[in-house]
């Protein structure tokens, strides 16, 4: 398993900064201003379950565990060898039924999927295209995730904004008791505050992160299905090594690449 690194090094750095601006002498109270907590959040959360159905708000929220936790998602490097073993194995072992024995849990179960499908459909057009509409069905899902926490960073600063909005006003009622400014200019403050940080420190960097892992896991996924679909038509193993040195990085690739000139030297 591997730990996203840049994530949870952005995740601290921001409480970094956030513990510091509220923890500084007389600031902690007015930003969790108990009014603009119950407005930003209790608006925001309001909200989405008015424009996002609660199956929507469920899966987002399960990607952000997905996200977080570390990844057991193989790289594209290590997706490489393990389909050049089993292209090998199918080489040697009679063709695609050779693999039925794969990984379960490799890719999250899509080479398992891959090879039952190609397997089953016997002609590779077929498993072509219900593979492709798998993969696109897996990329809609995280991009609707990576938009329910862009939404919720849309929304946040309008909440915070309202919030403002309600403390100026209070503000104003208050202009003949100075002793009621201080707290209705605590409430304008702090959900502008709390409207703004939600959105940009929280929601709107994991639709990005989000977006990102599933571009990453939507590529893996084009590889393994290219690959099985090319050891089911029997191409050559070297063939179907150049074609999966072309999903590689630059370097990765010209190492995979040699290798493949030097066994078929």
């Amino acid at each position: 398993m591997v730990l996203n690194l840049s994530l949870w090094l952005g995740i601290l750095a921001s409480a970094g900064m956030l513990a510091w601006s509220v923890l500084r002498p007389g600031l902690g109270h007015n930003v969790v201003d108990t009014h603009g907590l119950v407005i930003v959040f209790g608006g925001l959360a309001s909200s989405m379950l008015v424009c996002t159905p609660a199956a929507q708000i469920a899966s987002a929220l399960k990607t952000l565990l997905w996200i977080l936790r570390p990844s057991s998602t193989p790289s594209r490097k290590e997706a490489a060898e393990e389909l050049t073993r089993l292209a090998q194995k199918a080489r040697a072992e009679g063709g695609i039924l050779a693999l039925r024995g794969v990984d379960a849990q490799f890719a999250d179960g899509f080479l398992q999927r891959a090879v039952a499908t190609t397997a089953a459909c016997g002609e590779t057009n077929a498993a072509h295209e219900i593979l492709g509409v798998e993969i696109r069905r897996r990329r809609v899902a995280r991009q609707e995730d990576s938009n329910t926490f862009r939404t919720m960073g849309t929304l946040a600063p309008m909440f915070g904004l309202l919030g403002t909005l309600v403390g100026m006003l209070q503000v104003l009622n208050s202009m003949s008791d100075p002793t009621r400014l201080g707290p209705a200019m605590a409430l304008a403050l702090s959900s502008a505050f709390l409207g703004i940080a939600i959105a940009n420190w929280i929601c709107i960097p994991l639709a990005g992160q989000i977006r990102s892992q599933a571009m990453r896991e939507t590529i893996l996924y084009e590889m393994i299905a290219d690959c099985v679909i090319d050891i089911a038509a029997k191409l050559p193993t070297f063939l179907i090594e150049l074609r999966l040195s072309s999903y590689l990085d630059e370097a990765d690739a010209i190492t995979a690449s040699a290798g493949t000139l030097r066994e078929n030297a």
